[in-house]
């Protein structure tokens, strides 16, 4: 078997019928080619985050992203569709959502640990630090998602398909313990506070993850455990790296912001972000479209002066077409650039993590640990960035906040400024609402304004149906029987 046809074979599982039933293992076929040279292990890691770069409807970037969805299902978005399930908040478990998409991603990268592993010492020691690396994170980063829009999930760690077969679903608490534990070997083994290319070359784009991108998401991984303690600790030495700085509005998704944390690297040509192709309105949307408006929720949350509504949001005005009147349409506007074509110039990468979270990550923390001074001046340095300075149609430009709030209004500060920082990036938003425990309250409102009904078990994503017949050990969540 070639290098090349070894490579395939790993990436290959995508195409498999069962998400975790991806059948035998790839590394006991290939790992004697793929993972004993630098150049076919490289291709063989750059594949899985290819593969979340992908804009064919993936769960980071396209139509079926988080960020879309999670926007929908939260109240940032309107869908102008028939049937939107995450809209509506009607998702059903006859359908596979998220699922397919992290067990075949998983499987990708368990055999690349296995793979570097039990071969890493055929490679360059720093080409094999980095890759595996960068595969604990992507797994870690995975697993985070997963819990998180399903609670318990299957947790398998290696590759073998007779084991994952009939794999349980685990405790979400074991699973964080896995995805903590897989970030802090990525922060040892992944370059300081500097940007390696596949070949271990310094490089200015941020599309591989290193050292402060495993910190980054330590630190939020801390604050969804409420380690307040650790949570800071995290963002703080992120903050403190000497790469990064909060970007003017306008460069803040630009591929060379130095803001950015960790992109990733878009791999169809004439596409930037695919995201922006459904959130860019420049036609009326209609029922196929896909095209998505801001929510009023979201919209109304903007203070006067914030320069990240002047920014981040836009407008289109649909001419009449009777019977239907003209319509404006607000719409998000962080990423600017929607067109598909092969003369469009990558300028806007999708982003995964960025500085100004790790400031709303510390404010956070201090505000939960009583240093509600500290965690003010965080959100604070947030707001400076995003204040407009002042004109005759918005006298007042966005005001400090008050040091002295009480414990109370200081984290309904931080949950303000993280509605308004970090809108349609990663479902941030909907997770917001589930860790803190004010989904019902919010939902139960905004739900029925979107056409549908709430209830609580509808905070987690239903278990495939089909999964469940084909693993007798697997169980639905509650409320999808």
């Amino acid at each position: 078997m070639s290098a090349y046809f070894a490579v395939l074979l790993l990436l290959s599982v995508a195409g498999c019928k069962k998400a975790i039933d991806v059948g035998p293992p790839i590394t006991r076929l290939s790992s004697v080619t793929v993972f004993t040279s630098n150049s076919t292990a490289e291709a063989a890691i750059s594949g899985i985050f290819g593969t979340m770069a992908s804009n064919s409807g993936k769960m980071y970037n396209g139509s079926s992203s988080m960020s879309l969805q999670q926007g929908q299902a939260a109240d940032e978005l309107v869908n102008y569709a028939t049937v939107a399930a995450f809209y509506t908040n009607n998702l059903i478990s006859s359908s596979s959502y998220y699922w397919p998409e992290i067990y075949q991603e998983m499987f990708q990268i368990n055999s690349a640990i296995i793979g570097l592993n039990n071969n890493g010492s055929t490679l360059t020691p720093a080409i094999r630090n980095q890759l595996l690396g960068e595969v604990k994170f992507a797994r870690a980063f995975v697993y985070f998602y997963a819990v998180n829009l399903y609670g318990d999930v299957p947790m398998p760690l290696t590759n073998d398909y007779i084991v994952n077969n009939v794999i349980s679903r685990t405790p979400a608490q074991q699973v964080y313990a896995q995805i903590i534990q897989d970030l802090k070997d990525a922060q040892l083994l992944l370059p300081d506070n500097t940007y390696l290319s596949g070949t271990g070359t310094t490089t200015t784009e941020r599309v591989h993850p290193n050292k402060q991108a495993a910190m980054a998401m330590l630190a939020r991984v801390y604050l969804y455990q409420k380690d307040w303690v650790n949570a800071q600790a995290m963002a703080t030495a992120v903050i403190n790296a000497s790469s990064y700085k909060l970007e003017a509005i306008n460069s803040v998704f630009l591929k060379t912001s130095q803001e950015a944390i960790w992109q990733l690297s878009p791999i169809a040509v004439g596409i930037n972000n695919a995201d922006a192709q459904y959130l860019v309105i420049t036609a009326r949307p209609t029922t196929t479209s896909g095209q998505l408006s801001l929510n009023t929720n979201l919209l109304n949350a903007f203070e006067p002066g914030d320069a990240r509504f002047a920014n981040w949001v836009s407008s289109f005005t649909a001419p009449a077409q009777p019977p239907l009147p003209a319509t404006t349409y607000q719409f998000a506007y962080k990423y600017k650039v929607n067109l598909t074509n092969s003369a469009v110039i990558a300028t806007e990468y999708p982003m995964m993590l960025r500085l100004a979270e790790q400031y709303l990550i510390r404010a956070e923390a201090y505000i939960q640990n009583n240093q509600i001074a500290l965690g003010i001046a965080d959100l604070n340095t947030i707001r400076t960035r995003a204040r407009m300075a002042a004109t005759v149609a918005v006298p007042n430009p966005l005001p400090a906040l008050s040091t002295t709030l009480s414990l109370s209004d200081a984290i309904d500060a931080v949950a303000h400024e993280r509605q308004v920082e970090l809108f349609t990036e990663m479902g941030h938003r909907w997770f917001d609402l589930r860790r803190t425990g004010k989904i019902d309250a919010v939902m139960g409102v905004v739900t029925p304004q979107k056409g549908g009904t709430w209830s609580s078990y509808k905070q987690l994503v239903p278990v495939p149906a089909s999964e469940i017949v084909l693993n007798p050990n697997l169980v639905q969540n509650p409320g999808y029987n």
